[in-house]
């Protein structure tokens, strides 16, 4: 998948959960209109879900968790939901050929729910008949599942409160605007899941946007909780798929964090990324 194509599905998937209303006020009557609701089409993750192969006895697949315990896949999904008491969450399972050997993975989606959080993909490879074992896990990713098989993994969750609130974001109207960069790809092969490497055009739009970034007015932070415009998050959005995208090199990105961010908070902003970077790993594989 091009850089290109990349930016636009990350966008693309941002949108997928937006809905529309128009309202009319009068006096002090609120008046909504009757057609003003748009419906949108399932996100590529749902239809993966909801059109994929299931099993009529989930008591009888056995799992073997990351924990190396042995669970049935109906216990597994009844203990992602065992503490709801005031809204149900969504818990879907399908089987599919991830990497085309001819075995079928599971995958399991759960949605922890909470305040702009969080999606799970948890993917088990076949190691015999009913059973499988646990393989990888994507955590708060808005992850992507195309049609191609690819996972589309955004780091804006991961990232939301960087410096600013998880609505807030860096916004630029000029012509030579940065271009939007928040997300990779990735493949699932042979019980692993594989970045997919950046090319040179990514390579160029990320120098880009951050020599654009860096060159914004620097906006001071009174204390821990303050908030900026959103500058802070966009340069650790390009910064995390920097990351990954060439070859998980952590001083790398580093130069490529002093060269362009000159402000006086500089050591306080890298260290919170790299706190941050520490918290994603745990809680994902790849």
């Amino acid at each position: 998948m091009t850089c290109l194509k990349r930016v636009l599905v990350s966008a693309l998937s941002l949108s997928l959960v937006l809905t529309i209303q128009a309202q009319v006020t009068e006096g002090d009557t609120l008046l909504y209109q009757r057609d003003s609701v748009i419906e949108l089409e399932p996100d590529p993750t749902t239809i993966f879900f909801q059109e994929g192969e299931k099993t009529k006895t989930p008591g009888k697949v056995m799992l073997v968790t990351k924990s190396r315990k042995a669970v049935s896949l109906a216990n597994f999904l009844k203990s992602m939901v065992a503490d709801v008491i005031d809204f149900p969450l969504y818990t879907d399972h399908a089987f599919a050929d991830m990497d085309n050997d001819g075995k079928k993975e599971l995958l399991v989606s759960n949605y922890t729910g909470g305040a702009h959080c969080c999606d799970e993909i948890y993917i088990f490879k076949n190691i015999g008949p009913n059973k499988y074992q646990h393989v990888a896990k994507l955590f708060a990713g808005n992850t992507i599942i195309t049609k191609e098989k690819e996972f589309i993994y955004d780091f804006h969750e991961q990232f939301g409160y960087f410096f600013t609130c998880f609505a807030c974001g860096y916004t630029d109207t000029t012509d030579g605007a940065p271009v939007e960069i928040r997300s990779i790809t990735l493949n699932y092969n042979k019980g692993k899941m594989v970045v997919t490497p950046g090319d040179q055009e990514l390579k160029s739009i990320i120098n880009d946007n951050l020599g654009k970034l860096g060159e914004q007015p620097y906006e001071k932070l009174s204390d821990d909780i303050d908030q900026d415009n959103g500058l802070r998050k966009e340069f650790a959005l390009n910064l995390v798929v920097h990351y990954y995208s060439f070859g998980r090199n952590m001083m790398e990105t580093q130069k490529l964090f002093n060269k362009y961010y000159k402000y006086p908070d500089a050591k306080k902003v890298w260290a919170a990324f790299v706190k941050q970077m520490q918290y994603m790993k745990r809680d994902n594989d790849f």
